[in-house]
């Protein structure tokens, strides 16, 4: 009877997870041209070979974890604050708390937009501001130095209320009882967030993380329409150099290799990462 109930998941997983990954693995052993070829043929591992040989396959990685690591943290960090000051309390906080969730719940494609008209060097407001404050005159997302920049801000902007959320959501758990009885013991302020407050929504801090940092890195809508990859390989993430590689180039087999090669080094990210889970579950 139990099986009945959980039949529609398995059969979600299986057709829409499972199936797919086992074929893009196979796709990777293989050299298939979407365009010009006319069936699979089996190249052993030449594909994963070529990665190794690629010059941009590195830069490509970096950039993607370096972006990936910068707004992970950020939103932690600003999320955590915003989630404390909820849970404090303040006026029309309801209404704050809505209009301060609304990014969450636009499309990745409509909040590139944004802040694409934002940055614009022609006509977005944060350019014409900076010359109205007498600021240097900066294309931001064609200049190479701040193109990251911008797509850093705009992922910060979309994804901190959400990180704000889950702890906020974590801060109303803890129990006021524990709360008061440490107050009474003479603990206030940073100490009883030390050593209450902290200890109280470490787990579900890392499960945040770990949701951020998985989404952060196949990062690819916003990067299309603020810089499509550039200037240069400036914001070449790793997800711009599978998509060129499958629907620009049509070399599915390679583009596959990418996929299993980011997805091996995420599974070895992440087995550490659950064991320290578990490790923070226990404790």
């Amino acid at each position: 009877m139990l099986l009945i109930f959980l039949l529609p998941a398995l059969l979600y997983v299986t057709v829409w997870r499972i199936v797919p990954a086992l074929y893009t693995a196979y796709l990777s052993f293989t050299a298939y041209n979407l365009a010009y070829d006319p069936s699979l043929d089996w190249v052993g591992f030449a594909n994963y070979a070529r990665l190794a040989q690629e010059s941009g396959f590195l830069p490509s990685f970096t950039v993607t974890m370096e972006f990936t690591i910068i707004v992970t943290v950020a939103e932690l960090g600003l999320g955590l604050s915003a989630a404390l000051l909820f849970n404090r309390g303040m006026p029309m906080r309801n209404l704050v708390l809505g209009i301060f969730l609304i990014p969450i719940v636009l499309p990745p494609v409509v909040v590139g937009t944004i802040w694409y008209i934002l940055f614009n060097q022609f006509v977005g407001p944060i350019p014409y501001l900076l010359q109205l404050a007498h600021g240097p005159y900066v294309p931001w997302l064609t200049t190479p130095g701040t193109a990251l920049f911008g797509l850093v801000i705009s992922d910060i902007w979309e994804w901190t209320p959400l990180m704000a959320l889950l702890l906020l959501s974590a801060l109303q758990a803890i129990p006021n009882d524990m709360l008061e009885a440490a107050m009474v013991d003479g603990a206030s302020g940073f100490k009883l967030f030390r050593f209450i407050t902290l200890p109280q929504i470490a787990a579900m801090m890392a499960v945040a993380v770990g949701l951020r940092f998985m989404d952060a890195f196949r990062e690819l809508d916003k990067v299309i329409i603020m810089t499509g990859g550039g200037p240069g390989t400036a914001t070449d993430f790793l997800s711009m150099h599978i998509y060129r590689a499958a629907f620009k180039f049509f070399t599915l087999g390679y583009a596959a290799a990418i996929v299993v090669t980011a997805l091996a080094f995420l599974g070895v990210i992440y087995g550490f990462y659950f064991r320290a889970l578990r490790g923070l579950a226990t404790a």
